[in-house]
C-alpha cells in the first residue's frame, strides 16, 4: 500500500486506463496474443488492488503465483521469438516486479504501519532497496516506451506518407511502467 492518498488516486487512474486498453484489445486478439493481453489486464487490476488498503484481502501467495506464471509466460515467448525479444523481456521483467511487489508489500506495510516512514531515523531495508531499484528501472523503461510510442526514435515522417501516428500500445505500456515504477519507489 502507498501512503499518500493523492498518489494512490493518480496511479489508480493510470492503471485503470491501461487496463481498459488491454480489455478493449482482447476481443481482437487470439491465441498467445490473447493470453498476453489477459496478463497485462490482470497486472493493471492487481496494481489498483495492491496500492489500496482493501487489496490486502488478496493473499500475497496469490499475487506471487499469478505474476510468477506471467513472468514465465513472457520469458518463454521471448526465448521463442525471433524479433521482439526486448519487448517481451520488458514484459517479463515487469511481471517479475509485480511478483516482487506482491511478496514484499505485507512486510513493508507492517514495517511502516501503512504510513510513509519518517526521513529522520529511517533505514533502508533490503526489500526497500530492491523495490527502489526495480522502481527506478521501470521509470527508465517508461521513458523508453514513451519515446517509442511518440515515435521519437527515428525520422517520424516520410515525404510520401506524412507524419506517423503515435503507437497507443507503446504509450499504454509506458503509462503502466511509469505507474508501477512510482508505486515501487513510493513503497521503497
Amino acid at each position: 500500500m502507498i501512503g499518500p492518498e493523492s498518489l494512490r488516486w493518480v496511479l489508480t487512474v493510470a492503471f485503470v486506463l491501461a487496463s481498459a486498453y488491454h480489455l478493449a484489445r482482447m476481443p481482437r486478439t487470439a491465441g498467445a496474443g490473447r493470453v498476453s493481453e489477459a496478463a497485462h489486464l490482470t497486472m493493471g487490476v492487481a496494481m489498483v488492488a495492491m496500492i489500496w488498503p482493501w487489496g490486502a484481502v488478496v493473499p500475497p501467495a496469490a499475487w506471487v503465483g499469478v505474476f510468477t506464471a506471467s513472468t514465465g509466460w513472457f520469458v518463454v515467448r521471448a526465448l521463442r521469438s525471433a524479433g521482439r525479444r526486448l519487448v517481451l523481456g520488458l514484459f517479463a521483467s515487469s511481471m517479475a516486479a509485480c511478483a516482487w511487489m506482491g511478496a514484499t508489500t505485507p512486510a513493508q506495510a507492517s514495517t511502516a504501519h501503512g504510513m510513509p516512514m519518517p526521513v529522520e531515523g529511517a533505514h533502508l531495508t533490503t526489500a526497500g532497496l530492491v523495490s527502489g531499484l526495480l522502481g527506478g528501472y521501470l521509470v527508465v523503461a517508461a521513458l523508453w516506451w514513451f519515446g517509442r510510442g511518440l515515435r521519437l526514435g527515428g525520422l517520424a515522417t516520410t515525404p510520401a506518407a506524412g507524419p506517423r501516428p503515435p503507437s497507443w500500445s507503446a504509450l499504454c505500456h509506458g503509462l503502466m511502467s511509469a505507474g508501477m515504477g512510482l508505486a515501487l519507489l513510493a513503497m521503497a
